[in-house]
C-alpha cells in the first residue's frame, strides 16, 4: 500500500493520500488540489475516491474542486446533509477501491457529522491496518465539542460515546488524525502527527475521563477561543469551494487609486512585519505579519463580506497571503499595492504609525503606571503565565472590548512575540480613534528571557484593568 501524509503549516492539518495497485484515494484534502494530483502521478495512480471524515470548521476543503479535476467519486457520511455530489455513507457501511477496503464509522461529538475511516490493506490481509480519525479523535486529544454553544452538551456526551466506540477498534491500528499541535480544534494535541489506537488507550487524557457526567462537565472546560470563520467554513464545505482557478486574479493599484478604494469601504490588510508596519502604513490597515498564524487569524477576523486588498514585500509574500486567505474561504482579495509601501512613501500620501517599545522600555512604563499593559494572547497561555496584573484580551478581541480601553492613559499590547499584538494595536488605532497606542516588541518570549517574574492564574494581588 502507498502512504503520503501531507502537513499545512499554520492551519497544522493533515491529510493523506493512500493508494492500492491500480487506484489511489485522497483523504480531507486542503483546498491546494495540486499538490494531491502531483502526488498520485508520482505514484502512477489515478485518484478514484476523495474522503472527507467531516466539515471541516478551520479550513476551506478542495475535495470538490478535486472531483472536477479527476472524475473521483466524494465519500462521506450522510449526517453531513452535503450539497454536491457525492456518495453519502451510512454508519458501518463499507467501500472498496481496489486493494483498499474501507469502512466508515459515524463517531458524532466534535461536530455532528465527524467520522473515522478504518481501512484493510487487502494484499496484506483483510485485519484493519489504519484508522483515519479525523478530528474526532487526535494524538493526545479528542476534538472540542463546542463548536456549536447551542448543542455543546449534547455533542459532549456523543463524542463520549464515539470515544468509547473507537476503543473498541485493535490496540495495533495506526491512527492518523486531522490536525496536530497549533490547531484550535482541540485544547492539547501532541506535535506527534500519528499513533496507534493502543497507544492512545494508555495515554490520551480524553480518553479516561468517566464516567459520561464527568466527562461533559470536565472536558467542556478550558476550551480555547473559537475563531469567527469555523462555522463559516463548515458552510463553505458542505455546499463545496469554487475552484481556486475561477477565482478573480487580484489587480494591482497605483498607491492614489488603492487609498481611494480603502476610503471606500475596502480592508487593507497590511502583511509586513510588525517593526515596518508600525513605522507607517496605509491609514486603517489591519496588521496580519506573515510572521504570524496568518491564515488562521485572518480567517478570525478579516470581513467575509468586504474586498480585500494586501500590502506585501514582493511576489513571493503575495503567493503566501493569498493561499492563506483562499484556505479559510476569504475569496475575494480585489487588489494589492502597487510597488509595497515603497511606492507608497515616494507618493506623499498620508500614513498611519504608533509607538513600538522593547519589554525594558515596557516594564518601566509599567511599573510607573505611565501604561496600561494588555496581554494579547489565548486564554491558557495568559493563565498558565503572564506579567503581573496585565489584562488579558485576546487579540481578536479587541474588536468587542476596545471601548473599555479607552481614555487618556496609553495602551500597550503584549503577546509572546509580537504579531499578535500587532494586530490587537491595529485594530485598537482603527477602532478607537486613539494615538498613544503601543506595541511592545518582543513579547514575553523577551520578558522571560531577562529574567523577569510571571505569574499564573489566580496569582494576582490586585484588580486587572480587563480581562
Amino acid at each position: 500500500m502507498e502512504f503520503k501524509q501531507l502537513y499545512t503549516p499554520g492551519l497544522a492539518h493533515c491529510s493523506y493520500v493512500i493508494g492500492g495497485k491500480n487506484a489511489c484515494v485522497v483523504i480531507d484534502p486542503s483546498r491546494e488540489v495540486d499538490r494531491y494530483i502531483k502526488i498520485a502521478a508520482s505514484l502512477g495512480l489515478p485518484i478514484k475516491a476523495i474522503i472527507e471524515t467531516h466539515l471541516h470548521a478551520d479550513f476551506v476543503s478542495g475535495h470538490v474542486e478535486l472531483r472536477e479535476r479527476t472524475g473521483a467519486t466524494i465519500y462521506m457520511t450522510a449526517q453531513a446533509k452535503a450539497k454536491f455530489e457525492h456518495h453519502a455513507l451510512a454508519d458501518g457501511e463499507e467501500i472498496l477501491i481496489d486493494t483498499l477496503l474501507i469502512k466508515m464509522l459515524d463517531t458524532p461529538g466534535h461536530t455532528p457529522e465527524c467520522t473515522v475511516f478504518i481501512v484493510s490493506d487487502l494484499e496484506r490481509g483483510k485485519e484493519p491496518a489504519l484508522a483515519f480519525t479525523g478530528d474526532t479523535l487526535l494524538v493526545g486529544d479528542a476534538g472540542r465539542p463546542d463548536l456549536f454553544p447551542d448543542i455543546k452538551e449534547e455533542l459532549a456526551s456523543k463524542l463520549y460515546q464515539s470515544l468509547r466506540r473507537i476503543e473498541g477498534l485493535s490496540d495495533n491500528i495506526e491512527m492518523y488524525p486531522a490536525h496536530g499541535a497549533g490547531s484550535l480544534c482541540g485544547k492539547m494535541l501532541s506535535s506527534k502527527l500519528s499513533s496507534t489506537i493502543g497507544t492512545e488507550k494508555m495515554h490520551n487524557a480524553a480518553l479516561q475521563i468517566y464516567p459520561e457526567e464527568e466527562f461533559i462537565k470536565g472536558f467542556l472546560e478550558g476550551m480555547p477561543e473559537a475563531p469567527d470563520h469555523f462555522s463559516r467554513c463548515s458552510e463553505i464545505n458542505r455546499k463545496g469551494a469554487p475552484a481556486l482557478s475561477k477565482l478573480k486574479k487580484p489587480v494591482g493599484y497605483a498607491p492614489e487609486e488603492f487609498l481611494k478604494l480603502s476610503r471606500e469601504g475596502y480592508v487593507v490588510v497590511d502583511t509586513r512585519d510588525h517593526l515596518a508596519f508600525g513605522a507607517a502604513h496605509v491609514p486603517g490597515a489591519v496588521g496580519l505579519s506573515l510572521k504570524g498564524n496568518f491564515a488562521t487569524f485572518a480567517g478570525w477576523v478579516l470581513p467575509p463580506d468586504k474586498p480585500l486588498l494586501l500590502v506585501v514585500e514582493n511576489e513571493s509574500d503575495m503567493q503566501v497571503a493569498l493561499k492563506a486567505l483562499y484556505s479559510v474561504g476569504l475569496d475575494d482579495v480585489a487588489g494589492y499595492l502597487a510597488g509595497g509601501m515603497a511606492a507608497y512613501g515616494a507618493s506623499g500620501l498620508e500614513t498611519a504609525g504608533f509607538e513600538s517599545i522593547s519589554v525594558t522600555e515596557a516594564k518601566r512604563r509599567y511599573e510607573k503606571g505611565e501604561i496600561i499593559l494588555i496581554d494579547t494572547r489565548l486564554k491558557s497561555e495568559w493563565e498558565t503565565g503572564h506579567i503581573k496584573c496585565s489584562g488579558h484580551i485576546p487579540a481578536p478581541d479587541v474588536r468587542k472590548k476596545y471601548k473599555e480601553l479607552m481614555g487618556n492613559t496609553p495602551v500597550a499590547f503584549i503577546c509572546n512575540s509580537g504579531n499578535r499584538s500587532l494586530l490587537a494595536t491595529s485594530l485598537m488605532l482603527n477602532l478607537s480613534g486613539m494615538k498613544n497606542v503601543i506595541n511592545v516588541i518582543g513579547g514575553t518570549t523577551a520578558w522571560t528571557n531577562l529574567g523577569h517574574p510571571t505569574v499564573a492564574k489566580g496569582e494576582d494581588d490586585c484588580e486587572l484593568p480587563v480581562r
